[in-house]
């Protein structure tokens, strides 16, 4: 049997307007206080786990969902069994029928006002240069895939940025949230940035509802380091785990880790309290502790003597990939990041898992903050 997508928060569609309502059993103790929000045309690109998470918000919200699935079976099930078999975690949970899944990319983006890009983010600045020309230059083009570009080891806005070759409204979206999480209706809370805050701010009213909380910031740079760099940091939480360490020694390391973090984003114009929010310490402790998190399992893995190459025949780690780019980083801007070294170190084999507590407690002592 298929699972409904929880009612709660409704939301109501009425004259053209979204309603946020309360349950009834919180109207008598509570007053929302979200705006109201015009019905909008929402596209979505990607109906992997996330991308389907983002559709059902948006759907939950009263806005008109149209997204872009080549497959024809997996079209089929959105449109009349009101599912998504691709859709990792969630394939037994029912869709709205607001949702309506298109074969092209002009079909979904044709009218759309905001386009939620969830295509992962290696293949997203080609899958711009290859779409451009039928994404509206009006529409808020809003970014959920997490990463660096590791094709230029640069951040993913830069490479987007080049692809598009025009101006275009563009945001980021990224915090701890896991989809499976947000379509179930659990209170998820996100964070999403832009250059201009107006159109990061189209997107948290088209968005929040009262189990979807968005944010907004101006800081870029920030959010989406903190999205990208936490998949190695809990790599490294993961082989805590593993070998068997305590409390102790994992509040130790998040700690130094998310320095290691805002050194490398005050080094790149971002700024360091977007470090110890939703973006960075909020999706890191997200990584390092949940159940769901790939990052986290394969450092248990690593930890218990698996080889990597067979941990990555069966899943994607994000943060394999990632932990090269964010040593490159380190070295471009003259950073001494010994977290990320070791976890880069034991990703590659320059460094073996026994050797890494000598390698961080046997450095030079110092002050705990740099001033």
């Amino acid at each position: 049997m298929w699972r409904s997508l929880p009612e709660l928060p409704s939301s109501r569609l009425q004259h053209g307007k979204v309603e946020r309502k309360n349950s009834p059993s919180m109207q008598s103790s509570i007053t929302s206080n979200l705006p109201d929000c015009s019905a909008l045309r929402v596209a979505v690109l990607g109906m992997g786990a996330f991308g389907t998470a983002m559709a059902a918000i948006a759907a939950r919200n009263g806005h008109e969902v149209a997204v872009y699935c080549r497959d024809e079976q997996q079209r089929f099930a959105i449109n009349t069994e009101h599912r998504n078999p691709k859709a990792k975690g969630l394939e037994n949970l029912k869709l709205s029928g607001r949702i309506k899944a298109v074969q092209t990319v002009q079909e979904a983006c044709n009218v759309a006002d905001i386009i939620l890009h969830a295509l992962p983010a290696q293949k997203t600045p080609q899958f711009i240069k290859e779409n451009r020309s039928v994404i509206p230059q009006s529409a808020i083009f809003c970014s959920v895939a997490k990463g660096l570009f590791l094709e230029r080891n640069c951040l993913l806005s830069e490479a987007i940025e080049e692809a598009f070759d025009r101006q275009q409204p563009f945001a980021v979206l990224s915090g701890p949230s896991f989809a499976k999480q947000i379509v179930e209706g659990h209170p998820t809370v996100v964070v999403v940035a832009s250059k201009e805050i107006e159109h990061a701010k189209h997107v948290q009213q088209a968005l929040s509802n009262l189990s979807f909380r968005v944010y907004v910031t101006d800081d870029l740079v920030g959010v989406e380091l903190g999205g990208a760099l936490k998949n190695p940091l809990a790599i490294g939480a993961g082989l805590i785990e593993g070998m068997g360490y305590g409390i102790n020694t994992m509040a130790a390391y998040l700690t130094r880790a998310c320095g290691e973090l805002q050194q490398l984003c005050i080094a790149m114009g971002g700024k360091p309290e977007t470090v110890n929010g939703l973006s960075g310490i909020g999706d890191l402790m997200l990584t390092a502790f949940g159940d769901l998190s790939r990052n986290r399992s394969c450092g248990i893995r690593l930890a218990n003597g698996e080889n990597l190459n067979e941990i990555l025949a069966s899943t994607t780690v994000e943060g394999v990939p990632t932990a090269e780019v964010a040593v490159y980083f380190a070295k471009k801007y003259n950073l001494d990041l010994p977290i990320f070294a070791a976890v880069h170190g034991i990703i590659t084999g320059e460094v073996q898992k026994d050797q890494v507590p000598a390698l961080l407690m046997g450095r030079p002592l110092g002050t705990e903050i740099k001033c």
